[in-house]
Formats: structure tokens, sequence, C-alpha cells
């Protein structure tokens, strides 16, 4: 595209002559030894504008009307070799004058530059501007031409065009590739999304996988743990308490996998959520000490603890993954230590305001990590040695999810250890000091009065397709003393319910032609406008956190996950009725 190509339009055919003349530089033999001598006499030279204004060969094409310009404009353009400049007269009678002309050509060429050329006009300079707006595309010269003036904005104007066009060219090809990266990005997230949205839909499988094996596993899973607890209290030779003892430690073996895998996968889906409520480090720990030491009686460990007395006994935190942290690494202490000990502490480490840095602390004299395998201990599906899982058992998930679970409670975890000499694992927790509340506390201890005084001859109505767990749960309950009826469905308990007169209902979820929710909101519709309240445990092998949450949404009290434990079940019954006796004598 040349940036040369000028349109001259005028009705006068004369000053077509003058531009072409001036623009052409047509220069005699005469002239040019005449311009020589006038160099040597003088030393001048022109100024490097005149002299590029000289040396510029223009392509200048010739109009006499308006319409006539507004046509060749439109065609040079069509042609690819557009006017960058037009030199127009105002009046061209007939037809459109020099105004006219220049607002069409404007309306779809809005970069040409133009030059009025007028000796005189009907149209003062504001009235020009007031009809064709402030621009600096247009240039006011007035005949007759100074010649050198006419050169030198010809070649600005030109040049200036030249330079437009280039901009425009780069804007627009800037503009594709923006275009174009869009687009790409577009495609990049459509394929982000849909990846995505895939693997959301992977995710929500396995865990509705985990959820259904989980279930699938914890049912039989009930059936041994259950019928071993209940075998060995019977009266057994030593030998066959050994092999009960055997097989319930296999059962709780297998549910520990269980458990650690639906951790795992919670915590890796982001599902894994943490409570801020009261509880006091005392209990908990004393909690802990009691199950790890009825796990270790068999080796003769000493299980001991400590807890530092600037440490406020009342605390804000999740109580329930700070157990699950020191279960874990209290069983492992056990696990992998022979003879002498496995101590707790909690120290106080800083504080600050209310908050509180508490560091739990599980040490043993067991085996011992090498240091080239510590820094590797808390990953996922790492142990110290691929012999260890062989020996002692265990995923390998464990302690991977101490860590989560650690850094979800914005804390940390690490450990000390020497092979041979034993190891200390802690973790670091945050923790808010609660002022003592003497009237919870008292009421607290009434709770425990009033649970301890709870009469056990309670009548129990159990709702469960499964043979094996109805015989568990029933054998339970009544070396408890409670008296227990058996039903199938949801449908049949609300029958029973119906007919005779039960304190507490254990539900299951699962069941043929009414499942356990169905019944329980059942139950809550016939209760509606009644002072009655019919206490409802769920007794499920649904153990995610969503089966928790739609059991009470159901309008169940609480919420047992299978395999029952017998310690378990009976607290849990013992806090559902104390809740529902307080709710009575309101």
């Amino acid at each position: 595209m040349g940036y040369n190509h000028i349109l001259l339009v005028d009705d006068n055919e004369s000053i077509h002559e003058d531009i072409e003349s001036i623009l052409s530089n047509s220069v005699s033999k005469e002239d040019e030894e005449l311009k020589g001598i006038e160099d040597e006499l003088f030393g001048s030279s022109p100024n490097e504008q005149e002299k590029a204004a000289n040396l510029v060969n223009y392509e200048i094409d010739h109009a006499y009307q308006g319409k006539e310009a507004v046509e060749m404009v439109s065609k040079a353009h069509e042609t690819g070799n557009p006017y960058a400049l037009i030199f127009m007269d105002v009046r061209m009678p007939p037809g459109m004058d020099g105004i006219e002309t220049i607002k069409q050509i404007w309306e779809d060429y809005p970069y040409t530059e133009i030059v009025i050329c007028t000796a005189y006009s009907d149209y003062s300079w504001d009235k020009i501007v007031s009809n064709l707006g402030n621009t600096d595309k247009l240039l006011f010269m007035k005949k007759p031409f100074d010649a050198t003036a006419l050169k030198q904005s010809a070649l600005t104007l030109t040049t200036k065009w030249k330079l437009q066009q280039e901009a425009i060219s780069y804007t627009e090809k800037l503009e594709e590739e923006v275009d174009e990266r869009t687009s790409e990005l577009n495609k990049l997230v459509e394929e982000h999304k849909e990846m995505k949205e895939k693997a959301e839909k992977a995710s929500a499988a396995k865990s509705v996988f985990l959820a259904n094996m989980s279930h699938e596993i914890r049912t039989p899973m009930n059936g041994v743990i259950g019928m071993t607890d209940l075998l060995l209290e019977t009266d057994l030779s030593e030998e066959q308490k050994d092999l009960a003892r055997m097989a319930k430690r296999s059962g709780e073996s297998l549910l520990r996998v269980i458990n650690d895998i639906l951790d795992f996968s919670k915590v890796e889906a982001g599902k894994m959520e943490i409570e801020y409520i009261p509880f006091k480090i005392q209990e908990l720990i004393e909690e802990v000490v009691e199950m790890i030491t009825f796990s270790s009686d068999e080796k003769g460990l000493s299980i001991k603890y400590s807890i530092d007395d600037d440490i406020p006994n009342r605390l804000l935190g999740d109580p329930t993954r700070l157990r699950q942290v020191l279960l874990n690494y209290g069983s492992n202490a056990v696990k992998f230590t022979d003879e002498g000990y496995v101590s707790f502490e909690a120290d106080l480490i800083e504080a600050s305001g209310k908050e509180r840095i508490i560091r739990f602390t599980v040490s043993d004299t067991g085996i011992g990590i090498p240091e080239e395998k510590q820094s590797e201990i808390f990953s996922s599906f790492s142990q110290a040695d691929s012999s260890t899982t062989r020996k002692f058992g265990g995923t390998g998930l464990g302690l991977a999810i101490c860590r989560q679970l650690a850094e979800l409670m914005d804390g940390e975890v690490g450990l000390e250890s020497e092979e041979g000499e034993g190891s200390n694992f802690y973790f670091t927790v945050p923790l808010k000091k609660i002022e003592t509340d003497k009237k919870t506390d008292s009421d607290s201890q009434n709770k425990e009065k009033k649970l301890e005084a709870i009469d056990k001859s309670l009548r129990i109505l159990v709702a469960e397709d499964n043979k094996v767990n109805q015989m568990v749960t029933t054998k339970m309950l009544e070396k408890e003393g409670f008296v227990v009826d058996i039903v199938e469905t949801g449908a049949e308990a609300i029958e029973s319910m119906k007919k005779n007169k039960y304190d507490l209902i254990l539900m299951d979820i699962q069941m043929p032609e009414m499942d356990g929710y169905e019944a329980t909101e059942e139950i809550r519709k016939i209760e509606k406008g009644t002072d009655k309240h019919m206490p409802v445990i769920a007794l499920t092998a649904s153990a995610m956190e969503k089966d928790r949450k739609l059991c009470l949404q159901a309008g169940m009290d609480d919420y047992i996950a299978k395999p029952v434990d017998k310690q378990d079940l009976i607290k849990t019954i013992k806090e559902v009725m104390e809740m529902d006796f307080s709710l009575s004598n309101k």
C-alpha cells in the first residue's frame, strides 16, 4: 500500500495543473544549473524537510466534482491503493460542495487526510468546524498556493497517514493476537472445566464406592467383632480365650484400615471439618491413656501421662481430632514397643491473650526410626521399612492423616527418634482458653450423677434386618439388663411402637420396604402436636460424615457406626436418655 497516493478535487482544471506541477518535482536543466551556481556563491542548501519534499514522487489522480471524488475514493480502497491525502475545493457547482463531499468520504474512510483549498468560501472556518467537527485530519490552505508550504504539507500529511495506517495495522494485528489468545484461553478454561467436572464425577464415584464398600465391610465386621466380644464374656479355656482375642484383634485391625482410608479420602476431598467446642484436656488425655492401656495389657507396658500445670483445663478446639491424633501416635507406640513404657505429655509452648499453643508428645522405648527414613514418615502410604507392614500391619496412612489433621487445626507435626532407642512423636496446635464456669462444671457433675441413676431395665426396640447384627445387638443390650424387641423393617418399627411402650429405638438405616430415615421421619410426624418424643439412635454401617448429617436431619437423636463397640453403645444410650429426661422435665 503506497502512502503517496493523492486525489485532487476541484472544478477548475488550472488548479489541478498548479498543484500537480508543484508536487511533480519537475525542474528544468537551466534551473538545476542556476541552483548549483547559487550553492557555490552562498553555500546554502535546502533544509532536510525541503529535500525530502523534493524527492517524493506522488501518484496523483483528479476529480472535478464531489460525487466523482466519493466514487474514486471508494474504488481506490477496493483496489487496495487508498488515497493518503485529498486536496479538496469548497465551491464546486453544480452538485455536492467540498464540505458535503468530505462528510461523505469520512463516513466510510475516517482516517483520510484532507486539505481544503479555496480562494474564498461560503463557509467560514468556524462553520467548517461546526459541520465537520474538530479533527486533526483537516487542514485549510488558501489559494494561490505557496509551493514550499504545499510540498511540505503534502509530505507531512502523507507521512502522517502512513504512520497511522501502520499503527492501525499493528493494532489490528494485536487485536487478532489477543482474540486468538483469548480463544486459546477460553478453550483452556473449557478444557479445565471439563477436566474439573470429570474429576468431581470421579471423586463422587470414589466417595460412593468407598461409602458402599465401607457399609458392606462394616456390616459383617459388626458380627465378627460383636460375636467375639460376646464369646469372650463366656466361660472359655485359656487357649480359647487366646484364639478369640486374636480374632478380635484381627477384626479391629481391619476396621482401622477402613477408617484410615475413609479419613484420608475425606481430607483429600477437603470434606474434613474442624470443630471448635469446649473440652477438658485432663479428660481427653485420660480417655486416650485408658484406651491405650487396654490395648497394651498383653505387653505389660507402662502407660503414663503428664500435663503442664500452666495449661488451662478448659480449652476451645476439636477434641475429636486431637483424640484421633493422640490415639494414632499411642497405637503406633504400643505397636512398635515390646518393653518399657509409652508416655503422653502436654506442654504449654506459648501463651498470648486467650490463645495457648500446646505441644502434645507421645514417647516410647520402642524400635526407633533410622534418621534417613524420618523425613518420609508423615507421607502417604509410607512406613520406615517395607517389612514393617508385613510384621506390624497398617496402611501407612495413619501418620499422614495425623499430619493433615494437625495442619487443618493450624498446627504441625514432628518427631525425634534414634534407631533402637525409641521415638518422640509430637504435634503442636493453637487452642483457646475458656474461663472456668462453675455453673457448667456443676451441671456436668449433676449430669454424671443422673446418668448413673438411669434405670437399666429400659425397653428398647431394635430395627435391624441382618440376623447376625440382630443377635449381636440383642446380646449386648440384654447383658446390661435392657428388655429388647426386634423388627426387620422401618414399617414394622412404626407398627410395633404404636402397639407397645418403648423407651428407645435403635434404628438401622438400610432396611427393606421402609428405611431408617423414612421410619424416623414418620415417627416425628406422629409425635407432631403432642408432648411425646421417642429417642431414636441410628445404628448403621454407613459411616461417612454425610450419613451422620442425614440421620440428624431425619430427626434421629444420635448416631453410632458399625461395628458397634459395646461401651460406646451403652454410653450413647445413657446420654440420649439423659437428654430426653432433661427435655421432658423442663
